[in-house]
């Protein structure tokens, strides 16, 4: 049976002025696993994540991790977040220090970490984010891509066991976008658990073992990619789009080229593999 390493228990978010963000989230998060929070603009998706951070406190209900609700002291949020790490959608909201190095680094250093162990963790964030002539610069001088890579370098050198991506591909170009998913492939082959958000259907279809689709602070469906895109009445409550693939899958069903048996491709690979080829009759020439 999969390890729950992370769960939101019957909780409901209100914010200062009464608004509610949050409503009855239940939702389970598998060790190892790939999991997407999916919605449109306003759903909820980065609040909930500020509450599996311990940023945010639930008005009621609560935040597990490895089976125990969190508890929401100053040394006890350290400790959390040693293990849970979050990258924002906004990396202005995350880099503080005068240099790239300086904010990576500050991370392990607070760790208590030995300098040679620090060093080596920020070479390693550094290189897997593409980075490393960055180094020296003051990070009030980079783009705005290079700072969310940069900030996302600053949570890798924490390595954490969970790491949580707001929008992760906002703002970068489509090279970086995915060198980033990549990255992505490689942490969770390493064992990592990663959950990000996005609005992106292609990439939460493709990139995904499980969804959670959340529609105005609820979470209205989850489970496996492929089961919740084909059903429609789920996508338009959602204001959601069917990924491009599946979009294709379905009408090449229901043109009768593909029999309704055939499997959902997940790449564009797996569908040029599925598609019959069609005999080209060539009328002789008069």
């Amino acid at each position: 049976m999969p390890e729950v390493i992370l769960e939101a228990v019957d909780l409901d978010y209100f914010y200062p002025d009464g608004t509610n963000a949050l409503r009855n989230i239940n939702l389970q998060v598998e060790k190892g696993e790939k999991l997407t929070i999916l919605g449109s603009n306003g759903a909820g998706k980065s609040t909930l994540f500020m509450q599996f951070n311990g940023l945010y406190r639930p008005t009621t209900g609560c935040i597990q991790y490895q089976g125990h609700a969190i508890s929401y002291k100053n040394k006890a949020l350290i400790e959390l977040r040693k293990k849970v790490g979050i990258v924002f959608q906004d990396p202005d909201s995350q880099l503080f220090s005068s240099s790239v190095y300086q904010d990576i680094s500050f991370g392990p250093l607070n760790l208590g970490l030995s300098e040679h162990e620090v060093k080596a963790r920020v070479k390693q964030a550094l290189f897997d984010t593409e980075t490393t002539d960055l180094e020296d610069k003051p990070t009030h001088l980079l783009s705005y891509g290079q700072k969310k890579r940069v900030s996302i370098a600053g949570v890798l050198a924490m390595e954490p066991e969970v790491i949580i991506f707001d929008e992760p591909t906002a703002g970068l170009d489509p090279r970086h976008a995915r060198e980033f998913m990549q990255l992505l492939k490689k942490l969770s082959t390493e064992g990592k658990t990663i959950i990000i958000s996005t609005h992106d259907v292609d990439l939460a279809y493709s990139w995904s073992d499980r969804l959670a689709i959340m529609s105005s602070g609820e979470i209205i469906a989850h489970g496996e990619p492929g089961e919740l895109f084909l059903q429609p009445e789920l996508i338009e409550r959602a204001d959601l789009a069917l990924p491009w693939l599946i979009d294709m899958y379905c009408s090449l069903v229901e043109k009768g080229w593909l029999p309704p048996s055939t499997p959902l491709p997940k790449t564009k690979a797996d569908l040029l593999m599925i598609i019959p080829l069609v005999p080209i009759t060539i009328k002789p020439m008069l």
